[in-house]
């Protein structure tokens, strides 16, 4: 991930947006792929870093805007838990939300009859 982790193995806050910032910057640098639950590969092909982002899928390509990253982002900040469904406004791409937030260092996936991201410190 970026050079901007906290250098010791404990950090007391759970992830904020300058971590997903971080990772965004990341994937798009190294064209990393990833899954989500619709579709195989996904990477970021293009970054305007505050105004949007290109996601290339199996299905295409879509511009998401940073704001509604940003949007979905904050609900996981105020719930401290969200399912997929949590995160379909603003943007209507949860998928995408989803497989994004999993990959911050401090959000940890867990699963009973559904699906769900919770925020850590780590």
């Amino acid at each position: 991930m970026s050079d901007g982790w906290p250098s010791t193995a404990t950090r007391a806050e759970p992830p904020a947006w300058d971590d997903v910032h971080g990772l965004i910057t990341d994937l798009y640098a190294s064209r990393a792929s990833f899954a989500t639950a619709t579709s195989a590969e996904n990477s970021i092909s293009q970054y305007e870093p505050g105004v949007r982002l290109m996601v290339e899928s199996d299905h295409g390509s879509r511009w998401v805007a940073v704001e509604d990253v940003r949007g979905c982002w904050e609900t996981l900040e105020r719930l401290g838990t969200v399912r997929r469904g949590d995160l379909l406004e603003p943007g209507r791409c949860s998928a995408f939300m989803f497989a994004l937030f999993a990959q911050v260092r401090g959000v940890e996936s867990e699963t009973t009859d559904e699906a769900r991201l919770v925020l850590r410190a780590y």
